[in-house]
């Protein structure tokens, strides 16, 4: 018998009062995103989880259709707006980041942020 974790319960974590399946990370990533016929325009990744991500936009993106996300040294990833509160968008990829590319990216874009201690 396999003692591997099933990706699909992987990503099942319940946490109450939050919808997400998985956990999010916070991050500082510099990316370009960009909607289908549009140029690119950059964005700041805030936090990363293996599903999705939020990011701060000033460029307005009308959440129609799907955006691609390219983060350094990334091909780009196809996602779609969940919502959005002025700058603020929260975005699902299309399909999973596998837990060994999620674990690269949060382990070389750290938050910068200090936390209370």
């Amino acid at each position: 018998m396999n003692s591997k974790p099933d990706h699909r319960t992987m990503n099942q974590v319940i946490k109450r009062g939050d919808p997400r399946v998985s956990l999010r990370a916070d991050v500082e990533i510099t990316a370009a995103v960009r909607e289908p016929g549009l140029g690119s325009v950059e964005a700041m990744i805030l936090d990363l989880s293996i599903t999705g991500f939020r990011m701060r936009c000033l460029t307005r993106l009308t959440g129609d259709k799907p955006i691609f996300l390219r983060l350094p040294s990334f091909a780009a990833l196809e996602c779609k707006i969940c919502w959005h509160e002025g700058d603020y968008f929260g975005c699902e990829f299309l399909q999973s980041l596998h837990p060994a590319v999620y674990n690269h990216i949060i382990a070389k874009y750290p938050s910068l942020q200090m936390t209370d201690q």
